[in-house]
């Protein structure tokens, strides 16, 4: 049966070249946003957050693009801690693989 790579709630960090502003920070809901204008240095938008699973994530990042900001880095935030109990452990619509 196929399973997405990430099927677990995971902890992104998100950098993008630019600003949100307030009308387009309803894009990336569940994201804490920080930016960091420097006098000699573009802005640096950082979105931190809680995503779960790679269709958010791919989601997140869609929605980035769509609004022209320029992708500097996506970190996953490793954690020693189990998934919360109740977290999703695989997607609801998953379907068995054909091919197995």
């Amino acid at each position: 049966m196929f399973r997405p790579s990430h099927v677990e709630p995971v902890t992104y960090r998100i950098r993008v070249q630019g600003n949100l502003d307030n009308s387009q920070t309803a894009r990336v809901t569940g994201m804490q946003i920080d930016t960091q204008a420097g006098e000699d240095a573009p802005t640096i938008t950082t979105l931190t957050g809680t995503l779960r699973d790679e269709a958010a994530l791919d989601d997140v990042l869609d929605r980035l693009y769509t609004l022209g900001l320029p992708l500097i880095s996506v970190e996953r935030e490793e954690s020693d801690q189990p998934a919360p109990a109740g977290a999703p452990t695989s997607r609801e619509d998953d379907e068995p693989d054909p091919l197995t």
